[in-house]
């Protein structure tokens, strides 16, 4: 049985983690100039998060380095015997998970000990995704190899759509022009957004209010997820819309286990408030 890690843009409770034998490294952001672990446990600290955010703040990230990698990965090859997989957040919106690979590329040389990185090619709940998975592997006894071409795969048919609520937050953080969140603000303009075969985040439709906006991913999941029952999750960075996409979610699907999880403070600080997603599996991979 190989060890399991990841890092905390999987969005489960750190305390979750803990209780699941899964090791991980925390992310960190920045509020009000101050840097903290996202080492979130309790729902509270999520609405706090968001309350922050609703009363002007501007949340900052920064990738785990290199040198924390060492660090983490050192601790890990003196607990544990045996090979050990870790599961990124996409390396199509941060460098962190080639700073892992470096790291454990590094570590094989010095000691002979195996570090398989899995690239998620995705963040919160598309990540979680992975986890789940990889745990599922680890406890029935998988090895360390055979899990990674396993996960690998499966990050392929994991489809992943986020709606961003507002454009104003997404302008003040650079990442919609000023004349564009204006005008969609004006238009109640709600960009879908999915991760594709790169593990990067790209517009795909502009829906006219944010009913349209549900109805376009929830058609797209309808549509596309797997045959077979999978776990399916609903994101939400302390929306109100979740719990009623949730509740359609599960009238198309009640086959389905469906959830709404919480999108944390690191990709909480892009999406800002408000902001709902969906991920689930699909017989199709992300190109088709």
């Amino acid at each position: 049985m190989f060890t399991l890690s990841t890092d905390t843009v999987c969005d489960i409770f750190r305390s979750e983690l803990k209780e699941r034998g899964i090791e991980y490294i925390p992310t960190h952001f920045t509020v009000d100039g101050v840097e903290y672990f996202d080492e979130f446990t309790r729902e509270e600290q999520f609405k706090e998060f968001y309350a922050k955010i609703r009363d002007g703040e501007m949340p900052t990230t920064s990738q785990v380095t290199q040198n924390e990698y060492e660090v983490f990965f050192g601790k890990l090859i003196e607990k544990y015997e045996g090979d050990i997989v870790h599961i990124t957040i996409s390396s199509g919106i941060t460098t962190s998970p080639l700073f892992a690979r470096q790291v454990a590329a590094n570590i094989f040389e010095q000691t002979g000990r195996r570090i398989y990185i899995v690239d998620s090619l995705g963040a919160a709940i598309a990540t979680r995704h992975v986890v789940d998975e990889a745990q599922r592997l680890r406890d029935g006894g998988v090895s360390a190899e055979e899990a990674v071409k396993l996960l690998e795969d499966l990050v392929n048919h994991i489809h992943t759509w986020f709606m961003p609520y507002d454009l104003m937050h997404l302008k003040r953080g650079g990442r919609v022009s000023g004349p564009s969140a204006y005008i969609g603000t004006a238009l109640n303009i709600k960009p879908i957004l999915k991760f594709d075969e790169a593990g990067t985040l790209v517009v795909v439709h502009k829906k006219i209010g944010s009913g349209k906006g549900i109805a376009a991913m929830l058609d797209i999941f309808q549509k596309t997820a797997a045959k077979e029952p999978h776990k399916v999750y609903i994101a939400s960075a302390d929306s109100d819309l979740a719990e009623g996409m949730c509740k359609k979610a599960k009238s198309l699907r009640p086959d389905c286990d469906i959830e709404v999880v919480w999108i944390g403070p690191v990709i909480g600080s892009h999406t800002g408030c408000n902001a709902v997603g969906i991920s689930f599996v699909s017989d199709k991979t992300r190109s088709e």
